[in-house]
């Protein structure tokens, strides 16, 4: 409660200093605070002022785009000339364009025609990512103020923005073109650029490049390279089948998985073995003091020394029964077959659209990631070498015959990644799970196809 009428407060607090013009939060990129006192020395807040070297930045932008030129070109030119961005960092296509119903982006930010809007979203967290997530909020809340004085775009430049991207927009929709939302692929979400580690994205209908090679320009990645979804897939589902887990490499594994399981074990074991006599020691001395008792020695005497010896025999049992005894590691011979045989089904699966999702999602979770490398290929012409990454935990629950976990938000999206684990049998039991550190010749769930 206390929470909640402290946030009424302070939103109470912003909504007045937004009506007085001041800012309520958060400087926009173009503007500066104004550093000023009053009568009493107190500091007056809330006041900005233009600069000017951004504001050129942003009528540049307004221009720009209003000759035809993309976003994603204006941010590469500014890029190339190493112009500072909002955050700091390269300009991105997305900075410039935003989105228009929320106004976002340089584009979209009303203050650079002299009218400040606050108010217009609302923050809530997801409570299974932990997220903050933006809310539109409806136009009766939000809280409008006129600044002439903060105003750097003229309505003409204004007005040839917006009719520019009222004609971006899809045909059949009224959804501008960058917020549509593009069917997910088997690979979506996977895939990155081996030369500056940014996402690849859909270029083309069947196409996929690098994000930041198209939206930040050649000064941050060259990678311009367009790899085809069937060639991609093709290759990975091949590598899935015939070249993850090979006999080899579930060799090394299974060799470096005992030893850690029986360096465990010994512990385990060392560490039972220590109860056990410590335990001995708490009962011969119970049994001591009972003696002495039965001997002729007053009780009195020996009572707490008794009832110490009673609670720490009491306490070591109790350990002892929770304590796990060493287990014999066994370890299926026939891995590398059920696995493969399991990869082949999850494949065909494909192919059903009654099966299909659920293949999808449990093919997606034996990797972990996919880096696409720029190459040459024979002819000399560019091309991209996939590195397929291995999901190790996923890879041994399907060659041990369990099922491979797949878990979404509530949203649908896969979780990030988690730590991976070492997934071993135990003779048709529960499958365990060991974290181990990787290290030499842990690499065999990495290929190059």
């Amino acid at each position: 409660m206390f929470l909640k009428e402290l946030a009424k407060k302070t939103h109470r607090g912003l909504k007045g200093r937004a009506l007085a013009g001041k800012s309520a939060g958060g400087l926009t990129y173009g503007y500066d605070v104004v550093q000023q006192f009053d009568a009493q020395g107190e500091r007056i807040r809330g006041d900005r002022t233009i600069n000017e070297i951004e504001a050129d930045v942003v009528c540049r932008i307004f221009r720009d785009y209003a000759k035809g030129i993309s976003p994603g070109k204006i941010a590469e030119a500014l890029n190339i000339e190493k112009v500072p961005s909002p955050s700091g960092g390269p300009w991105g296509s997305s900075t410039i364009h935003g989105n228009r119903e929320r106004g976002t982006g340089i584009l979209n930010n009303k203050l650079y025609i002299g009218r400040q809007i606050w108010n217009r979203l609302r923050y809530v967290k997801d409570p299974s990512t932990g997220k903050r997530i933006s809310r539109l909020n409806p136009e009766t809340e939000w809280t409008i103020t006129e600044l002439p004085a903060l105003r750097m775009i003229d309505d003409a430049l204004w007005q040839a923005v917006r009719e520019r991207q009222g004609a971006q927009k899809v045909k059949a929709t009224d959804v501008p073109m960058w917020d549509r939302r593009r069917p997910k692929f088997l690979l979506s979400g996977l895939l990155s650029c081996g030369c500056c580690g940014s996402g690849f994205s859909k270029v083309s209908k069947d196409g996929f490049g690098c994000s930041a090679a198209r939206k930040k320009g050649a000064a941050i990645c060259t990678n311009m390279t367009i790899i085809q979804r069937a060639d991609l897939e093709g290759r990975v589902l091949e590598a899935l089948e015939h070249h993850l887990m090979d006999e080899e490499a579930v060799r090394v594994l299974c060799e470096a998985y005992v030893a850690e399981r029986n360096r465990l074990e010994g512990s385990k074991e060392a560490n039972r073995g220590q109860l056990e006599k410590d335990l001995r020691k708490a009962v011969a001395e119970h049994k001591t003091l009972v003696e002495a008792i039965i001997a002729g020695v007053p009780p009195e005497q020996v009572k707490d020394r008794l009832d110490a010896a009673f609670r720490r025999k009491t306490e070591l049992e109790e350990q002892l029964s929770t304590a796990p005894a060493p287990e014999p590691l066994r370890f299926h011979p026939s891995m590398s077959q059920t696995y493969r045989a399991r990869v082949r089904q999850l494949i065909r699966g494909l192919g059903d659209a009654e099966d299909q999702e659920e293949a999808k999602e449990a093919l997606r979770a034996l990797v972990e990631k996919i880096e696409l490398v720029p190459v040459q290929d024979a002819d000399g012409k560019p091309a991209l070498s996939v590195h397929l990454h291995g999901a190790l935990a996923g890879l041994l629950r399907l060659a041990t015959g369990r099922p491979v976990a797949v878990s979404k938000t509530d949203d649908g999206r896969m979780p990030k990644r988690q730590r991976p684990a070492i997934a071993g049998s135990g003779g048709g039991g529960d499958v365990e799970e060991l974290f181990l550190v990787a290290g030499t010749g842990f690499e065999p769930v990495t290929f190059r196809l």
